[in-house]
């Protein structure tokens, strides 16, 4: 059995297939914030704003740092607050600020969301997720608060299916495998590398197709794949065979495409009797958030 993650998770991804982010029935956010102009400024506008001009803009709270290009291009219309760069305990940094606060920016699953956060911050009205995924966030405890809630949507969904398809065919065509094999020197002393096996013709299961699983199956579809899928239900638009336990899915695949996020239906999804059933030869590629 093969198993290939888009990234580290300490647990079993998750999402019920075709599940979608809870509306929060909130107050609408209007912010105080400066009008956009419709030309961004050429260069480094975080360099270029005077200390003064830039704390009079409108504050917004980071949760961690920001890659370049997207601080640079939000820098010359918001006072970013950084709690790493103070010299202030984070408690204290937080109180500090809590008055001015009304905009959350989160990068990346943490720091945590959480209530004890939320209750730093009295004035908050808005949490921005740069991810897709919001298990991060207490999602109630915002509800409660009346916070607005958002986040990347299908932003990324073209980008995790390449991403899927890639890891397949490394796998499949040990490309990876076979660079290491070369780099330690083993080609002279062991002989070739033994060869990889081709993605046309191979039954992908696919668990969760929502958007991601949809994007992966179309790409699936153009080598030459079958594609069969789990979901919380049949979707009747959909040709694909459905199979509402996974494990039979398992049984009748060669390779599952795990494309769920992590929520209590689905943590541990992909069990022990999952992996018996796809086999030793099997593959998993896992680009589920959780």
């Amino acid at each position: 059995l093969v198993y290939a993650q888009a990234f580290p998770s300490p647990t079993s991804p998750a999402r019920p297939p075709d599940c979608s982010l809870p509306v929060l029935k909130t107050r609408q956010f209007r912010p105080r914030f400066a009008s956009t102009p419709a030309i961004m400024p050429v260069g480094n506008p975080a360099a270029e704003t005077p200390t003064v001009e830039r704390e009079q803009l409108p504050p917004v709270l980071l949760s961690r740092p920001l890659s370049s290009p997207f601080h640079d291009a939000l820098a010359s219309k918001f006072h970013f607050l950084k709690p790493w760069e103070s010299p202030l305990p984070r408690d204290e940094f937080l109180a500090a600020h809590a008055g001015d606060v009304r905009a959350l920016l989160c990068f990346g699953p943490n720091p945590a969301v959480d209530a004890e956060l939320l209750a730093c911050l009295p004035k908050l009205e808005l949490v921005v997720a740069f991810s897709t995924g919001v298990n991060h966030i207490d999602l109630a405890e915002c509800r409660r608060r009346g916070i607005a809630v958002t986040n990347a949507g299908n932003a990324f969904t073209e980008d995790v299916a390449d991403y899927a398809v890639a890891l397949l065919i490394d796998v499949l065509r040990q490309i990876s495998a076979a660079d290491r094999y070369v780099r330690r020197g083993l080609w002279p002393i062991n002989g070739d590398c033994p060869l990889g096996h081709k993605l046309g013709g191979k039954r992908v299961g696919i668990v969760g197709l929502g958007s991601i699983g949809s994007a992966v199956a179309k790409r699936l579809e153009a080598f030459g794949c079958t594609i069969l899928y789990h979901s919380r239900s049949r979707k009747p638009s959909i040709s694909y065979k459905f199979f509402s336990d996974v494990t039979n899915l398992a049984a009748e695949s060669d390779v599952l495409v795990i494309t769920c996020a992590l929520t209590t239906e689905t943590h541990h999804i992909i069990n022990k009797e999952v992996m018996l059933a796809l086999g030793k030869d099997g593959i998993i590629i896992n680009v589920g958030r959780g």
